[in-house]
């Protein structure tokens, strides 16, 4: 029986795996990552309401520079949370408040586990709100397509999905509304 050969990776290896700009997310000391945070902030309630839960706890707690650390450092992995407030800190890289501590522990599997989520699943989710933003603010299709890697299309279909969410609910749909005769 023969196996595959095995990917090596040498000090000039360029293979893929090892690079981290894959992760979708801007390194931590570099200006993207502060425009990316001051982007998260002026879109809080959008951003937060995108996110995965323990991705939203970390950003609503210790802000979104913390939380996108956490996700570069251990997104993508089952994250043991120690019953301690202060070594779950430690573990987490956040400083914890005892009741955030409390939903996190909450929500843990049974082995005291939660999923981190993805950089790249975050980074999805924060693309997908700077697209609707973009949509919003009236730029045009062809500049946001090439802006954020898209097709046109797809933001046709976001265009679409937007009108829906912004359209204020059909008089027959809305509860206050008087009875028609």
């Amino acid at each position: 029986m023969t196996h595959p050969p095995s990917p090596r990776i040498d000090a000039g290896d360029t293979t893929a795996i090892a690079h981290p700009y894959f992760a979708g997310l801007p390194a931590p000391d570099s200006s993207d990552f502060e425009s990316l945070c001051r982007f998260c902030e002026d879109h809080r309630v959008t951003v937060l309401a995108s996110l995965p839960w323990v991705a939203a706890e970390v950003a609503a707690l210790g802000g979104f520079a913390a939380m996108l650390r956490l996700v570069r450092r251990h997104g993508g992995r089952r994250l043991y949370l120690p019953r301690g407030r202060t070594a779950c800190s430690v573990r987490l890289g956040v400083a914890l408040d005892a009741p955030t501590h409390r939903r996190l522990l909450d929500r843990a599997s049974a082995a005291g586990t939660i999923e981190i989520p993805s950089a790249w699943g975050v980074f999805v989710g924060l693309r997908r709100v700077a697209i609707r933003a973009a949509v919003r603010a009236g730029r045009s299709q062809r500049e946001v397509a090439q802006s954020f890697g898209v097709t046109e299309r797809h933001l046709r279909r976001e265009a679409d999905s937007i009108q829906l969410a912004d359209r204020p609910a059909a008089d027959s749909d809305d509860a206050t509304a008087a009875p028609k005769n």
